[in-house]
Order: C-alpha cells, then sequence, then structure tokens
C-alpha cells in the first residue's frame, strides 16, 4: 500500500453519537485519517496519548498563550488539569476515548474513535475520528469559539497527521 493513502486528513460530519455527548451542543466537527495496520492494531487509549505525545511545539505554545489570556476572566487553564493536552479524560474504551471540560464560558468533549468504514474498498480499513463538540455558554463562549475556530480546524488536522508522522511510531 503506498504511504500517501494514509496520509489524507477529511473532514465528515459529525455523527448523532457525537452529539449526544453534550446534549445542547451548538457546534461540532469530526476529521478523520485512515490507519495503518500498525497503528490500527492499537486501541484508542494508546493511538490518543501518541497523538498528543506528537503534538508540535507550536501547539503547545498556542495552549500556554490561551492560558495566559483566559486566566484574567477567571476561566479554567488547560495546565491546570495536568491531563494529556489539558483536557481531563471523561471516559475510555478500546474503540473510543471522550475527553473534555465543562467551564463557565462553554463545555467541550474531544471524542476519538476507532472504526471500520464498509463502503471503502475493503472491510479491514480503519479510521480514526476526532470530533469536537461545544455548548457555549453566555456571551463569554460565542466569543471564545468564534476567536479559537480559525485555529481549531488545524490543530485537529495537525494531531491527525502527527500521528501518522510520529517519530517512534510501529509502523
Amino acid at each position: 500500500m503506498p504511504a500517501s493513502r494514509f496520509q489524507h486528513t477529511e473532514e465528515i460530519a459529525p455523527a448523532p453519537r457525537h452529539w449526544a455527548l453534550l446534549p445542547g451542543a451548538g457546534f461540532a466537527d469530526s476529521f478523520r485519517i485512515r490507519l495503518t495496520p500498525q497503528l490500527a492494531q492499537l486501541n484508542t487509549t494508546e493511538i490518543t496519548a501518541r497523538m498528543m505525545a506528537a503534538q508540535p511545539a507550536w501547539i503547545s505554545a498556542l495552549l500556554a498563550l490561551r492560558d495566559r489570556l483566559v486566566a484574567p476572566l477567571g476561566l479554567k487553564r488547560a495546565s491546570d488539569n495536568g491531563a494529556p493536552a489539558g483536557f481531563p479524560l471523561l471516559m475510555a474504551e478500546p474503540r473510543r476515548v471522550v475527553m473534555g471540560l465543562d467551564d463557565s464560558h462553554l463545555d467541550f468533549r474531544l471524542c476519538v474513535e476507532k472504526s471500520s468504514d464498509n463502503a471503502q474498498e475493503t472491510t479491514s480499513d480503519q479510521w480514526l475520528t476526532v470530533t469536537t463538540v461545544v455548548r457555549t455558554k453566555r456571551w463569554l463562549g460565542e466569543f471564545y469559539l468564534a476567536a479559537i475556530m480559525p485555529f481549531h480546524r488545524c490543530v485537529a488536522r495537525t494531531l491527525l497527521q502527527g500521528l501518522l508522522r510520529a517519530p517512534g511510531r510501529t509502523d
């Protein structure tokens, strides 16, 4: 199989199960990649840990800047959680991990899940989908979501691509 087969990130519509993670949410998006056969053998918790560990420095810098900017507003800082990428783990199953945080301005869930897509050319294709679901609160939540949106899509795609390029990967 050519390596390029595994390098395309595509945006897909979030499934109803994703919207159900946060009733009343007003925003959701999903991005997916085809997993290499070696990555497909790992459970979703292991894949998620690798994805977060492969996070480029510019994403870490954006999170640090975000923490400095929101501290005066009384919002939770990602660095306060001690969790991967500052997102507390809410659920971990072999094929699905859900992280998230509820704050005064918004609540969010980040779902990382493996799936097969029988509509593809083979039934053995495995996909990794990263879905973000957000429920805003107050005007501050709407403003915050609008402010981060230019970065969000790039970060989601970069994390997925980094997983495929991560040093020490098992393929």
